[in-house]
């Protein structure tokens, strides 16, 4: 391997995220002087502000938001705190498997909410006094919703003839950014086979997982599939990560894009499209929580470079940043430091590549221009952490 990975520009749009950093502090002080009520609408607004403009009631005891294939109905009472989220409907549906699994959901990975069984549609519920509202316990409540019920959809329908209540609200690439994806996406694979040969060849098989995961993680940055796509893609990552055997994560992760590779085309493009967002996905991050993401990997770099490893260095980084990225937005300014340097370091001589990669994140971890506030709710993310697990077979059983 004499040059680095190629790479492209996300055309998702910016990896900023929408929460209202300075509203936090409000909604808890809401909390602590009885102001429940109050306290839930701000938390609302700490995770997009936009919200309350577009999804509320002039009252604002009611909000209809959407999030990818559901709509999050929340309702503030004098008493009560509720919210429901249609998720299947299961007439025609395999029920007795079904039923089976959301009993599986309802004990793990729900925590807080429930799905329940109304007729023959299945919703997702939660309620509770105003003054057991704490704000922490109300955003995890609904990101827990947004997020199961968004994850779940596909793979109940593809397995099990379970059908959306409601049509989801999707807004579609054009077919140029469609024909650009998989373009791209083909390059990236075939890129991958051809350096896994290479460095196969020259046995140096330490570097094969890190190139695996690179391109996957590459993929998912690239485009953000939805659907089906999505799913799979968690899923052939989580599994490069799990604590199977080195060989046998290292077939699997190949078979994957292999499979990728094959795809009908037609069938590829349905999963390419953007969605609403209510709770988002990835966590918030300040430059704490970054720094901390990639400490290990800038010291180990580091000794990579001065040990003329230029390979592991560039893998090391590389894996670092994509793999940050799969979980957590980041303000413009730091993702621009990042993502410029992939661009600057694409395709050019692994040394070269290693130097630049090192150079912007070493920017990041020794300089102070990025702080950003230290707010709540916010993952502390650490190197190895993952985004959430999309599908519910990967989740129980990888």
């Amino acid at each position: 391997m004499t040059n680095n990975l190629s790479f492209h520009q996300t055309i998702s749009g910016s990896l900023r995220s929408n929460v209202d950093v300075d509203s936090w502090e409000k909604v808890q002080n809401d909390y602590q002087n009885g102001a429940f009520a109050s306290s839930i609408r701000n938390c609302i607004n700490y995770i997009n502000p936009n919200i309350e403009k577009n999804f509320a009631n002039p009252e604002r005891t009611e909000y209809n938001v959407p999030h990818g294939s559901v709509i999050v109905n929340v309702k503030i009472t004098e008493t009560e705190f509720a919210v429901s989220a249609p998720f299947l409907d299961i007439k025609n549906a395999k029920q007795i498997p079904v039923l089976r699994q959301v009993a599986q959901l309802n004990f793990t990975p729900l925590m807080l909410s429930h799905i329940d069984l109304e007729g023959e549609q299945l919703y997702f519920r939660f309620s509770c006094p105003l003054d057991a509202c704490e704000p922490y316990k109300i955003y995890d409540v609904l990101r827990e919703i947004c997020i199961n019920a968004d994850n779940y959809d596909d793979e109940f329908i593809l397995k099990f003839n379970a059908a959306h209540i409601q049509e989801p609200k999707i807004y579609h690439y054009t077919q140029e950014q469609k024909d650009n994806i998989w373009n791209t996406v083909q390059q990236y694979i075939k890129e991958a086979f051809e350096i896994y040969e290479q460095l196969e060849n020259k046995r140096l098989n330490a570097y094969l997982w890190d190139l695996l995961v690179i391109t996957l993680l590459k993929i998912d940055y690239f485009c953000a599939p939805q659907g089906n796509i999505r799913s799979e893609i968690d899923k052939a990552i989580n599994n490069l990560n799990s604590k199977d055997d080195y060989y046998q994560k290292l077939n699997g992760g190949k078979e994957y894009l292999k499979k990728l590779q094959n795809y009908d085309k037609t069938k590829f493009e349905n999963d390419l499209y953007k969605i609403d967002i209510f709770v988002p996905y990835k966590y918030r991050t300040t430059l704490e929580s970054v720094r901390n993401a990639f400490k290990k990997s800038y010291e180990t770099a580091d000794n990579e470079i001065k040990a003329k490893d230029f390979i592991g260095a560039t893998f090391t980084l590389e894996y670092s940043i994509f793999n940050f990225l799969y979980g957590n937005n980041l303000d413009d300014s730091m993702a621009n430091i990042l993502t410029s340097a992939l661009q600057n370091s694409s395709g050019k001589p692994i040394q070269e590549a290693s130097q630049v990669l090192y150079d912007a994140v070493k920017k990041i971890m020794t300089t102070d221009d990025f702080i950003t506030p230290i707010s709540a709710p916010v993952k502390q993310e650490q190197e190895t952490d993952k985004k959430e697990k999309k599908g519910f077979f990967s989740k129980l059983f990888s």
